[in-house]
Order: C-alpha cells, then structure tokens, then sequence
C-alpha cells in the first residue's frame, strides 16, 4: 500500500475568506457590508488568493524531498525510446555501379493538417551493389554440385533438379558479389517441364548464404510459377557473404526442394532453364525516429570539478549508453566515454555523464575526505578546453509509432533512388519516462538494490531497462527442461485496438539495450535469455441483436475494438493489465464483454477460433481455448453479425 502523502494546510480559498469574514465581524463589528461589491470583500479575496497560492506551494514540500531523494539515489528519468523501421529503397532503374545511401539519410511521413510530419533515420549504410549472374550449379540430393555456366554462356537449357525431384534437390544461382539488404530480382526463362506443382505453392525454399549457413530469404513476389515458365522472383537477402561452390566465388542463393505439405502437390519431373539474369531492384534498412546531430561543439569549460555543460538538442532519444565526445587538448582531441556514475571513477578516468531529458553534461566531482584529503571521482578538462560530440541522436516518443506505407517523403537527395517506404509499421516508440512512474520504480530500485536474483527483480529490472517495454514475464527454465538458465518475456509497448502482430515482435535494438542492461545486474553464473512470449490467435464470431435505433456499422466497429481490448496483451484481462499468461478464454468471457457494448440489445452465439498469427491456420470453432501455460492471446480477427 503506498503512504498518504501529507496535506500541510488543507484550507481552501473560500475557508480562507470565511475566516478573514468572520475576524472582521469580531474585530470590527460597524463594518456591516460583507457583499461581493463590497472594496473590503475584494481586498479579503485579493489576500485569500494570495494566501492560497503559498499553501499550495508549502503541499509540495513533501514531493520536492521525495524527488531530491531520487537524486540521491542517483535515479534519472528515462529518455524517449525511438520507433524503428525498416524502409525500403527502390532504384529508377538497375544500374551496374553501386548506390550508397547513407547512414543519416532522412525521410518522413506525409505532413497533415491533423498530423505534423515525422521524420526518421537510416541508422546504417545501405550499399545497393549492381550485381549480374556469376554462376549457376545443380546438384542432386546426395551428389556433388555440377556447374551449368557452360550452359548458360551457349544458351542450353537444363534440368535445375533430378529427373524426377526429390527433397534435397538444389539449384544454385551466383551473383557476381555478395548483396546482403538488397532486392534482388532473378529472371528466369523456363519451359513447363515441372509438372505436378501448384504454381502458387511450389515445395521449395529459398536461402542465402550468410557465413555460417544457409539462412531464408524473403520472397516479395514471384511469377515464375515454381521455375516452370518465363517470370521473375524478387527477393529481400538479409545477411549475404560471397563463397566458393565449385571453384566459383559467388554470391550464392539456394532454391531447393523440400518436403511437401499434405495438401501441397509434388514435382513430378524437373522445371528446365534456358536462361537466368540478376539484378538489383533497391535495398532495406532500418530507420529510427531520431534526428542525427553530428560535430556539435558543445562549449568550452571553466576546468573545475563537477562542471555542467547544455547540449543544444534534446531531450536524446534513448539507447545511447556508448556515446563519446571529444576534448581538446595540446596533443589533439581526446576521447571521453559516457558513464552512468562516477561511483567507480579515479582522477585519471576520462568520463561524463549525461542526462538525456535535460541535456546536461556533466564531469566528475570533487569529494572532500573526513581526512581533510580531497579526491577526484573523475579526471577534470583543462581550462578553455573546447568540448564536441562526433554524433549523438534526438527525438523518439510515441508519435514515431506509425502504419505501414506511411513513411515515403524522401528528405535526403540520393541519385537513382526513386521511391522510398516502410514496408512494416513503425514499432518500439515511447515517451519519455514521467515523474509518477520513476517514483514506484526507485522503490522497486530499493527493494532489488539493482541486482536480479528473484523472478520479481528479473522482471522488474528488465521492464527498467527501456520505455519501450510494456510487460515482462520471468520463467524458471528448469521447468522447460534448461536447469540455470532464466528466461525472461517481454511484450513491447503496442497501440489499442487492432495492430498488425508483427509490432509484438521486439526489434533487435531493444532485444540488445535490455541484454545489456542485465548483464550488468545479473547473479555471475547465471544465463538470461530474453524472447518474446509465444502466441495463440483468437478470431471470434459473434451473433447479436441491436438494439432499436442503433446504428449497425458503429456497433460492429465498438463491438470488434472491445474484443480486442479484452485480449490484448498488455491492457486487457478483467483488470486492464493485460490478458494473463496461459489463461484459458471462454465464450462467457465474450459475452460479458459484449453486453457492455452499446446498442447490443442481447448476444446470441458466441464461437471461438485458435488461429495461428504467423500462418493463418485457423482450427474448429469451439466455446473455450487453453493457450499454452505461458503463452498469451492474440485477437486476429472478428466476424460479427448483428440483427435487429
């Protein structure tokens, strides 16, 4: 239970003229005139006024020691955590030279009347290398590769896999260099020689070749109906590392049969290739709702302890705990390193610290010893020591958390790029850390004493570690067979309602801000895996009655966003703090949730539908379903039909 907070002087203004009223009837009995127009009455409320203003200024003596308290902790508010997404860069044309865009490089949303423009950052290079064929090789499951470049240079066609394809077969494209981020477009000429397949199914897998094995590529589209007929397949390459596959260094890609489904229709004999060409159509990489500040000179010190300089941006998105700044000195420019106290620092360590809310930075202190003795926590610069900071980024909050397709105004000019979007919604933005919130989180600062032993200091740790975490969980993983090894799910922060069920997966920044941050305050010995949980889709289909009058669009639209609500993972349940873990939903649950819903006059039937998020198989409607013990519910779609 959280203590009361104490009201010093609970009188209100109008206490306040009371009393003045009822002194001047004691004091002064001939002044009979108490009226509003009264000048004695507007001088009375004139002073209740300014009375009243110093008692609330006195109520906030208890919230100023509680707030100087966390600085004594050494407790900071957390800066906003920036949305990221990948954006996807598309050339006028293929060209045969490479195409850099850089890192930096801005682009944002479509400025409204409602809504100011959002900009985002690449956060990395993204070479679009211009690439062509550099080789091609078969090879039958179980036998050693075989080069067709011959073929191909002379223009004959060959069988990609075994007379009749069995699983293992593997056709082997090279590009004349590696191409990982890129979209890649591979044209194939093709005679209809692979029967059997369903052209819009065919049992095959395409992977690339990223160092360490064969990992899967994206297929974008494909029009080549399995290699049986003169198309195109473009292809999103992640990780790429050229390799040697029959003597030629290539790029190598991967298309091979696999094992079919058991409504999935099988090669019967082989597709035949006459010919294959390769171009890059653009690139993907990653952005964050972040402005890039680069070369800043920040000022120049006085050269005494405990020295605070302001940046001139902020507050600094977050995630930037390994950023440096340079110093001038006689010999050049020294580098500084960014700590988050100077409880470790000696004299001669090179180190600052930064508030990301306010922008200050800050060098170490000087502290007087009970000796008399005075030490440094920190080395200090010299006198007219001018400071910059190579780069730093501002921004982040929620606003950055935006749909699909949104994010296309190139801001950046970049030649032979025509066209720019985000081809997945914005995920991972949050504000920044509010006072409320740094005030239950530094008695949970207290009670761990920052260090993860129990499930509890696992899972509030972690949920510290980032703004952009909504919810975590912590498992015992000798209950999943993996004794010493704790396991801890986080949900990130998602919007209400309905969202696409790729926002839940957490983005790899924040999957390594939140490793990090543990690793520091973790039990030595002791080996954390952080993952997201797994999840259940839930379609419902509901059957209702309106009630006179209501309007049957706005009812549906009510009624599917409050199933959503109920089943979400981080604010719905009964309580509002989510859907529990491994809980089991029943077709009550619907109903109650309905009957609340305006214009529904009665609910009928009420179906439930398990639903696989990741490859729509959906299973028999039933009345209840039991996720797995620590997996959540996810609502994939409704089916609402109301009558009257």
């Amino acid at each position: 239970m959280t203590l009361p907070s104490p009201n010093l002087d609970d009188r209100s203004f109008q206490d306040l003229v009371d009393e003045a009223k009822r002194m001047v009837m004691r004091l002064n009995p001939d002044w009979s005139d108490n009226n509003v127009a009264d000048p004695g009455v507007t001088l009375i409320e004139t002073f209740a006024y300014m009375v009243d203003q110093l008692i609330f200024r006195l109520n906030q003596v208890p919230d100023l020691n509680y707030i100087r308290f966390l600085d004594l902790l050494g407790e900071q508010l957390h800066a906003p955590a920036a949305a990221i997404a990948p954006m996807r860069f598309l050339l006028t044309a293929p060209q045969a030279q490479d195409v850099l865009v850089p890192g930096g490089t801005l682009i944002g949303t479509t400025r409204t009347s409602q809504r100011g423009q959002v900009v985002f950052a690449t956060e990395s290079d993204l070479n679009i290398v211009g690439v062509s064929i550099g080789g091609a090789c078969t090879q039958a499951a179980g036998q050693q590769a075989v080069s067709q470049q011959l073929a191909l240079t002379q223009g004959n066609e060959f069988a990609c896999f075994s007379p009749k394809p069995v699983v293992g077969d593997t056709f082997f494209v090279g590009l004349t260099k590696a191409a990982p981020s890129c979209i890649i477009r591979l044209t194939t000429n093709s005679r209809i020689e692979g029967i059997g397949v369903d052209p819009l199914r065919p049992p095959l897998a395409i992977d690339a070749w990223d160092g360490q094995g064969w990992s899967p590529v994206r297929v974008i589209s494909d029009s080549t109906g399995g290699l049986n007929k003169k198309g195109f397949t473009d292809l999103h390459i992640g990780k790429h590392v050229a390799s040697i596959i029959d003597g030629v260094s290539a790029g190598w890609i991967r298309i091979q049969v696999i094992e079919a489904e058991e409504d999935q229709p099988k090669f019967t004999s082989s597709p035949k290739i006459l010919s294959i060409a390769a171009t890059a159509l653009g690139g993907v990489t990653n952005a964050a709702q972040s402005l890039p500040i680069a070369g800043e000179i920040v000022g120049i010190v006085a050269g005494t302890p405990g020295e605070i300089i302001q940046l001139s941006r902020y507050p600094l998105a977050g995630g930037q705990s390994n950023l440096n700044i340079e110093i001038s000195s006689a010999n050049g420019w020294t580098t500084w390193t960014r700590v988050e106290s100077f409880a470790q620092s000696t004299a001669s360590d090179q180190h600052f610290t930064l508030d990301d809310i306010s922008g200050g930075l800050r060098f170490g202190p000087m502290i007087r010893q009970s000796n008399g003795e005075v030490r440094f926590y920190g080395a200090v610069p010299p006198a007219g020591a001018t400071v910059r900071i190579p780069l730093y980024f501002v921004g982040g909050g929620r606003d950055g958390n935006v749909d699909r397709g949104t994010i296309r105004v190139l801001k950046t000019s970049i030649p032979f790029v025509s066209r720019v979007e985000n081809i997945e919604p914005a995920s991972g933005g949050a504000d920044a850390e509010t006072l409320d919130n740094l005030k239950a989180r530094a008695a949970l600062t207290i009670r761990s004493r920052n260090r993860a032993v129990t499930a509890l200091d696992f899972e509030q740790l972690v949920s510290a570690a980032s703004t952009s975490i909504a919810r975590t969980k912590c498992l015992d993983a000798t209950t999943l067979g993996k004794p010493g090894v704790v396991v801890v799910l986080i949900i990130p922060q998602v919007p209400t309602g309905h969202f696409p069920f790729e926002l839940l997966k957490p983005q790899p920044e924040l999957l390594e801000v939140v490793k990090s941050y543990i690793d520091e305050r973790r039990l030595l010995g002791s080996t954390v895996r952080i993952e997201p949980p797994r999840y259940l889709g839930v379609s419902v289909m509901v059957r209702a009655a309106l009630t006179i009058g209501a309007v049957a669009p706005d009812v549906v639209n009510s009624a599917d966003t409050a199933i959503a609500n109920f089943l979400h993972p981080t604010m719905g349940g009964y309580e509002g703090k989510g859907w529990p873990f491994g809980r089991q939903l029943l077709a009550g649950d619907i109903h109650s949730v309905l009957q609340k819903v305006p214009g529904i006059a009665y609910v009928d039937v009420v179906r439930l539908v398990a639903v696989d998020p990741v490859n729509n198989k959906h299973g028999e409607p039933g009345d209840r379903i039991q996720p797995e013990p620590f997996a959540l519910l996810f609502n994939v779609r409704n089916q609402i039909d109301l009558g009257s």
